[in-house]
């Protein structure tokens, strides 16, 4: 009998969002995908944002696994790609910042890229005849470059454009005065982005408070409250229309393990194992054949849209992917 083929799943230890939820959807793959039977899913942990410890948690798996899907951020993505190129093995994380890909033969990305998610939002809004947009953003470098690709995208289909990188009593006065048609709040972070959009809401402004996709949680939603208003969120999937089979599965795999919203990192997780899965078994479970695999630019559907990676791209991308807008709205979703 044929040896299953290995994978690890590496994350950071403790309970923030991005990565308890990319974990998870790896692990339900594992567990329940088609793509995965005769994987065998092995799985780790380190301490959150030690590099350190992440290389000596990850170093007796050398020569024992065929690859690693990383549920870590760009700093320890980083980190994992550099190892996992030492020890010849694939590599997937949802993470596409060059700086974590850096040519690297071994490393995919799964996730999706801000430019092309800010041209498809742009497209939504200008749908929805939004020519004044205001830009709330944090000022962490992957935020700042979501706003900048953000505003670049509005302003390139004729919208008019405000950002801010803080929000003080003198921006609110100067919002209320020039009404938005939406206030995009580019935070990842809930115990950022709440305040402001209290802080907002308190200023009088009614207009639409639009957040990214990582917010699109349970915890987030119960936070807002009933008194926050008309909310979009940047989302991967609609929660309304048919969808494919794929995404019925993953929806019921996620709501079987208790999660009453599954969210875009779950996919990502999801994605991450199932396409790493898929390479490694066409490849016979050869890392170096499984890259050649994945850089023949053959079409890889997930439930995060369709990917096809090449040797100059290791994102796969094309076009607007699966971007569109939800509407939260008196307890219940709506397509925008």
């Amino acid at each position: 009998m044929m040896e299953p083929i290995r994978i690890l799943l590496l994350r950071p230890d403790g309970e923030e969002p991005s990565p308890v939820d990319q974990s998870l959807g790896a692990r339900l793959a594992a567990a329940y995908g088609a793509d995965c039977a005769g994987i065998l899913m092995e799985e780790a942990s380190f301490r959150h944002g030690d590099l350190d410890d992440l290389a000596r948690v990850f170093d007796p798996w050398r020569g024992k696994i065929a690859a690693v899907v990383g549920a870590t951020g760009v700093p320890e993505s980083t980190k994992l790609g550099e190892l996992a190129q030492s020890a010849g093995m694939l590599c997937f994380v949802a993470n596409n910042n060059p700086s974590v890909w850096r040519r690297r033969r071994e490393v995919f990305h799964i996730g999706l890229p801000s430019g092309q998610t800010a041209t498809a939002v742009a497209a939504h809004l200008r749908r929805r005849h939004c020519a004044r947009i205001a830009l709330i953003h944090d000022r962490t470098e992957f935020q700042q470059n979501v706003a900048a690709n953000m505003e670049k995208a509005l302003s390139a289909g004729g919208a008019t454009v405000r950002r801010f990188g803080q929000l003080a009593d003198g921006g609110i006065a100067s919002l209320f005065d020039w009404q938005p048609q939406v206030v995009y709040v580019v935070f990842s972070s809930e115990a950022k982005a709440l305040p402001i959009a209290r802080q907002v809401r308190a200023g009088g402004i009614t207009a639409p408070l639009l957040f990214g996709r990582s917010l699109l949680r349970e915890s987030f939603l119960a936070a807002l409250g009933a008194g926050a208003g008309e909310c979009w969120f940047v989302d991967s999937f609609s929660r309304l229309a048919s969808a494919s089979p794929l995404i019925v599965e993953f929806f019921d795999k996620l709501r079987g393990a208790g999660v009453a919203l599954p969210t875009t990192n779950h996919a990502f997780g999801w994605d991450g194992m199932s396409v790493c899965a898929r390479a490694l078994k066409a490849a016979g479970g050869e890392p170096s054949d499984a890259i050649a695999y994945l850089e023949s630019a053959m079409p890889l559907v997930g439930v995060t849209g369709t990917c096809a990676f090449s040797a100059d791209n290791h994102n796969g991308r094309a076009g607007a992917g699966p971007t569109i807008l939800t509407r939260w709205h008196d307890d219940r979703f709506e397509d925008v």
